[in-house]
């Protein structure tokens, strides 16, 4: 069974009942453990997602970019 994250230190975000977003970093360093690499698992059915819904939140996931440029 996966490790299950530490919800302590994201408890005083989700208490001041404004919007925030975490990189997969910070997610990782709050709470001890990946994000999932699945998005519809992060959004639907994670630790995550129940804890944002019994809060009030909704969760949206924006994938990584890759920029490409063109030299010369």
């Amino acid at each position: 069974m996966a490790k299950q994250p530490k919800f302590d230190t994201l408890e005083k975000l989700f208490s001041t009942g404004k919007d925030f977003e975490l990189t997969d970093a910070q997610y990782e360093k709050k709470t001890g453990t990946p994000l999932p690499k699945s998005s519809y698992y992060l959004v639907n059915k994670s630790a995550l997602a129940r804890r944002a819904k019994e809060k009030g939140y909704q969760l949206k996931v924006i994938e990584k970019r890759v920029i490409l440029t063109k030299k010369g």
